[in-house]
């Protein structure tokens, strides 16, 4: 889940791109990674996270029903982009993906018994409809590319320290 933060991380910077200098953007990538491996690293190689570990009981068919969800996660990601670019609405689709990666959280959430996810997968939509919408308002796409992608990274890494910390 932290790969997909990061890269949900380069959306937002990509977002501030065109109002910062090259090298602060860089300095705020190399930061924020050695940020994000630190955390992960001494939270979950060291034990550093408090919190009771639990025995989770995960429906029989879950691996079944995560690749079926992650097929078709794949499948609308793709349909979402071609039918956007085709209608000329790239800007629309950083709040597409986001809403299609939230909605992919939801059955993730009953079948591996992690009811966090539920969260990750609401505030993930939020943020894909707050971004369509201001789009739509005549928002700035490059500042709705950095609300969905620092909004996103934060959730999922957020998640990530939660299902570590819970086991």
């Amino acid at each position: 889940m932290s790969v997909f933060a990061s890269m949900w991380e380069f959306l937002g910077i990509s977002g501030l791109a065109p109002r910062v200098s090259v090298s602060a953007l860089f300095c705020v990538v190399a930061v924020a990674v050695a940020v994000a491996v630190a955390a992960v690293t001494l939270t979950v190689r060291f034990g550093l996270l408090p919190g009771q570990r639990r025995m989770r009981r995960t429906a029989s068919n879950s691996l079944r029903v995560f690749g079926q969800v992650n097929i078709g996660q794949t499948v609308a990601v793709v349909a979402a982009v071609l039918v956007l670019g085709r209608l000329g609405l790239w800007s629309y689709v950083p709040a597409a993906v986001c809403l299609i990666v939230g909605v992919h959280f939801l059955p993730l959430a009953r079948s591996f018994a992690q009811p966090q996810y539920w969260w990750t997968g609401g505030l993930l939509v939020f943020l894909a409809l707050t971004g369509a919408v201001t789009l739509s308002a005549g928002g700035d796409a490059a500042n709705v590319r950095a609300l969905i992608g620092f909004g996103a990274a934060v959730a999922l890494w957020a998640t990530a320290l939660d299902v570590a910390r819970r086991g």
